[in-house]
């Protein structure tokens, strides 16, 4: 019997060794630069042809770019060569925007910068603009090789919400806030008040529907309690509104003005709350002169002996 040796104990000891020898040696091409390099300082190899006009054109690039950013004209060089590529931004069409400027548009987008039309992110730039008061939705397109094409569609004011400090804030039928009061012509919107006012401000006009000329007289709607209304007249008087059936007691109060022309007294205010009676508020100078009218009737019944 004999044993087969694969000397194995020979062939890694010899890797070891050839292991150790190439360890720390450069590879390949970065040994033939050391080479070329350390033989041209060395004057043993002579200069490649023309490396010095690619060295001087090198420096002077780089002298000249560095000249561009101080100077701060590095947006016209960059201008220039977008142009160059064929897809520069050249045209913005901008529709659809009746109280949100032109120019407000493009600082939202910040095309200031970006003279490229692959360059402009449209997620992005349409999520700037539905972030200005007046944009309710927004569309871009890029129509090659160089316009942008921006579509707008604005949020509508249906009231004027005062808040407490006097500010008034332009509100959407459903509640949603726009901003300040931003023009003279929007003032002519219905005005509401108190807490949740804004939310409650499409009932308005429902409310006042069966009554267009009472909708004419009325100069505030205040909500009480987030449940009701209370109408401010422009002659100062207040109709208190239940909270339920509200039409119902402006047909009592139509009712009443046909009758008695109850809207034209010296009248304080109206209470309809309770469906089953209508309470009534004199002015302080219809309080007084119906105090002294009183004082008069009993002087009078007490110099006839009668008692009223």
């Amino acid at each position: 019997m004999f044993a087969l040796k694969t000397g194995r104990d020979d062939v890694d000891r010899g890797d070891r060794m050839a292991q150790g020898s190439r360890a720390g040696v450069l590879p390949r091409p970065f040994r033939r630069l050391v080479r070329a390099t350390t033989g041209i300082f060395t004057g043993r190899t002579g200069a490649p042809k023309h490396i010095g006009s690619a060295a001087a054109l090198v420096f002077f690039a780089a002298v000249g770019a560095n000249a561009v950013v101080v100077a701060g004209k590095g947006d016209l060089v960059r201008r220039a060569a977008f142009q160059l590529s064929g897809f520069a931004v050249e045209d913005i069409e901008i529709s659809g925007n009746s109280e949100t400027s032109e120019i407000v548009v493009l600082q939202s987008l910040g095309l200031e910068g970006a003279y490229s039309l692959q360059g402009v992110d449209i997620q992005m730039a349409r999520g700037q603009l539905l972030n200005l008061p007046w944009v309710a939705d927004a569309d871009i397109r890029k129509v090659y090789p160089s316009t942008l094409k921006i579509s707008l569609k604005e949020r509508v004011p249906y009231a004027l919400w005062q808040q407490e400090d006097g500010r008034l804030l332009m509100v959407e039928r459903d509640g949603n806030i726009i901003g300040p009061l931003s023009a003279p012509k929007f003032r002519r919107l219905p005005l509401v008040l108190g807490q949740g006012g804004n939310v409650a401000a499409k009932d308005v006009e429902e409310l006042m529907q069966e009554w267009p000329e009472l909708s004419e007289r009325v100069r505030a709607f205040k909500r009480v309690d987030e449940r009701r209304w209370d109408l401010y007249l422009d002659n100062g008087m207040i109709v208190k509104l239940p909270e339920k059936d509200s039409d119902a007691a402006l047909v009592r109060l139509r009712k009443l003005e046909d009758e008695r022309s109850i809207l034209e007294r010296e009248i304080a205010a109206v209470d309809l709350r309770l469906d089953d009676r209508v309470a009534i508020q004199l002015t302080p100078a219809a309080m007084e002169r119906r105090a002294e009218a009183t004082e008069a009737l009993h002087k009078t019944f007490k110099n006839k002996g009668r008692r009223l």
